[in-house]
């Protein structure tokens, strides 16, 4: 039997395994690249590319191999908002796309903070799923900070407002996958479509999710709560950009 949407709650002893692991994974990981050669940079970079893609395929697959999780399209798909993030993270290490960065920049810090801090697991909590967790929302915070710090990664006037845009174009569509999925595709196993949790609110403890608030209601304050972590978290980036792309920028811009 399938097991869906499986939060993680502090009292869990797996819980501050998963905190641990991705506090002193993260950090290790940053001073990895940190003492890489001017030479080595490069080749890693596509080699980490290629470990980001090979980790997003992992789920997928998961669900088709073992028989306790059968494949759902309307669970197993990559199509949360950290397994599309990491997708893009993983193709732009050999692309090095700026525009590409800004819209992984801003969602990769915020989900993989908050995925970490209130964990939910979408396809069961076995040992394996746990570990994969912890690497991709891990790397969703990381990796950004890695592409900053060596790689040239740059943010532009008001860059901040076309990552928010984006995550408000994506997660927009989103509702209209899981309607048409929900309507049209087969559910063998019950658990209805909600990628990107834009059709039923997550199950987990969160500020900006209300009790009370149904669709899309539930929605408005954490679009609000989105809209201003992406402009602290840019103000935060103003303060301590060094060799800025653009002439004195300032915080909000």
């Amino acid at each position: 039997m399938n097991h869906y949407d499986v939060p993680i709650p502090p009292s869990d002893v797996r819980y501050w395994v998963m905190i641990v692991g991705a506090v002193v994974g993260g950090f290790l990981f940053v001073k990895y690249f940190d003492h890489l050669s001017k030479e080595k940079r490069e080749p890693y970079l596509k080699r980490l590319g290629f470990v980001l893609i090979l980790t997003s395929s992992f789920l997928p697959i998961y669900t088709i191999l073992i028989p306790e999780h059968l494949f759902s399209f309307h669970r197993s798909l990559p199509l949360h908002f950290c397994s599309l993030n990491i997708w893009l993270i993983g193709f732009n290490c050999f692309l090095k796309s700026r525009k590409l960065f800004v819209y992984t920049f801003f969602m990769g810090l915020i989900g993989g903070f908050y995925s970490v801090l209130t964990p939910l697991l979408t396809v069961g909590d076995a040992p394996l799923v746990l570990v994969h967790y912890i690497i991709v929302h891990t790397a969703l915070f990381t990796v950004p900070i890695v592409m900053i710090r060596l790689y040239g990664m740059r943010l532009k006037y008001y860059d901040w407002i076309r990552g928010y845009l984006f995550a408000a174009a994506i997660s927009t569509l989103m509702v209209l996958i899981n309607s048409c999925l929900n309507l049209y595709v087969e559910n063998t196993d019950g658990a209805s479509a909600n990628y990107m949790f834009v059709t039923v609110a997550p199950a987990v403890s969160n500020p900006f999710l209300f009790d009370g608030l149904q669709w899309p209601l539930y929605l408005i304050p954490i679009h609000l709560g989105l809209f201003f972590h992406i402009l602290i978290i840019n103000m935060i980036y103003r303060k301590r950009e060094q060799n800025p792309i653009v002439s004195e920028p300032r915080l909000w811009q």
